[in-house]
């Protein structure tokens, strides 16, 4: 690349035009290998290192992209689409009151630009800044009233605020924009007080996978929540704290926290969730011996494998009726298996759908379901599961067994 005749403005431009050609065609590594080339040859170069931020975003680099970005910007400070793209970047790397700067600035010499408004409200949601995230929401509705993916927020946050009333006036725009909006028509039942049997694929899916990269610090540190370990404990005061078990399935699995306390007592431990982001943290935790991304009856009605011990915490508050996958538990579990699960608690109806979006369960349901479909309850424990606001969310810890002559015990 240093004789005379690679210097050459035409061989320049043939080199970059190449490279162009390439990333447009997803052939990231050769295309890379032009970039970089050229960059030899011109290292200030803002579209090159612009170009080079965007290949590497688009493989999911967010750091070495983020990296790019900032030099280019060394050059170019003005550049719409260099600062809507370093805003994206910011966000998927954590930095998400430095993306708030980018989006403000954007906005602030582009008023109109509903797309920078968008992100802005969506950074502010990140950070739990709901009424600034509801107020940049409004203007991207003003600016673009059917903007399906600003309704569904502005929905979803009015809600969260305890603003039934709009929140369900939101819902309904957003389900006469897209009436298979699976997630809208759930929400707005919770809100108008309806009943249903369970959550839908699509609104568990997209409410895990949009929490996955906070899910953890989130739930522990903010919500006080300690299912898990609580389980746990009650596991090793049905069983003993020396129990051990062959095929232990975790249920819900989610990003890995039943995971961590159950992996010193199981030979083998499988995690099951519907949220594919979820699982991808879970994985980096190294105990679990298989994942899998399948929606949990849909995977029991199919699993060849026995298991001794069964988890689900938190995960049937989304399904409301609990008869279905009990009873596909008898059929892939061992003689001598321990079932445990959490649910929240409503001593008033057998399950009720509640504002929440999530369902709350009466012990005497749990009870009567349970002696139907051929378990028993060994032990049962009221508890509060998590914080929400400043309240504790009441729930119950069941621990159930197939034995049916088996004495069972609560601890109020």
């Amino acid at each position: 690349m240093n004789t005379n005749d690679s210097l050459s403005p035409e061989f320049i431009e043939k080199v970059y035009t190449t490279a162009c050609e390439l990333h447009q065609k997803g052939q990231y590594a050769e295309a890379h290998n032009h970039y970089t080339h050229l960059l030899e040859i011109f290292p200030e170069s803002s579209s090159l290192h612009y170009n080079i931020g965007l290949l590497f975003y688009e493989q999911g680099k967010y750091a070495e992209s983020l990296e790019h970005y900032l030099r280019a910007l060394d050059t170019t400070e003005d550049d719409i689409d260099l600062l809507y793209n370093l805003g994206l970047c910011l966000k998927k790397c954590g930095q998400i009151s430095e993306a708030i700067l980018v989006y403000a600035a954007l906005t602030e010499k582009n008023p109109d630009d509903a797309d920078c408004l968008y992100n802005l409200a969506c950074c502010y949601k990140d950070i739990h800044e709901h009424t600034q995230a509801i107020e940049v929401l409004r203007q991207v509705l003003y600016l673009q009233p059917k903007h399906q993916s600003a309704t569904n927020n502005l929905a979803y946050l009015l809600h969260l605020q305890g603003n039934l009333h709009e929140a369900k006036r939101y819902y309904e725009i957003l389900l006469e924009l897209n009436p298979d909006h699976q997630a809208a028509r759930h929400m707005l039942a919770s809100v108008q007080g309806e009943t249903v049997s369970n959550a839908p694929e699509e609104y568990i899916r997209s409410v895990f996978n949009s929490y996955a990269a906070t899910f953890d610090d989130n739930l522990v540190q903010s919500l006080s929540y300690s299912v898990p370990e609580q389980l746990r404990r009650g596991i090793d005061s049905v069983r003993g704290d020396r129990a051990s078990f062959n095929h232990a399935l975790d249920l819900g699995c989610g990003t890995g926290l039943s995971g961590l306390v159950l992996s010193d007592i199981c030979y083998h431990l499988t995690g099951v969730d519907i949220s594919e982001d979820m699982l991808e943290k879970a994985r980096e935790k190294q105990v679990y011996d298989t994942l899998v991304v399948d929606e949990i009856l849909r995977f029991l009605l199919s699993a060849d494998t026995s298991y001794d011990l069964v988890m689900l915490a938190d995960v049937l508050i989304y399904i409301g009726d609990i008869e279905p996958v009990l009873a596909a538990l008898q059929m892939k579990t061992t003689e001598d298996v321990l079932l445990c699960f959490s649910t929240e608690r409503d001593d008033e109806a057998d399950f009720q759908l509640q504002p929440t979006g999530r369902f709350a369960h009466s012990p005497k349901y749990v009870s009567s379901t349970a002696e139907r479909t051929g378990w028993a309850i060994a032990y049962s424990e009221e508890t509060t599961l998590r914080k929400e606001g400043s309240d504790w969310v009441e729930g119950t810890l069941f621990y159930l067994v197939k034995d049916k002559f088996c004495g069972s015990s609560s601890h109020e």
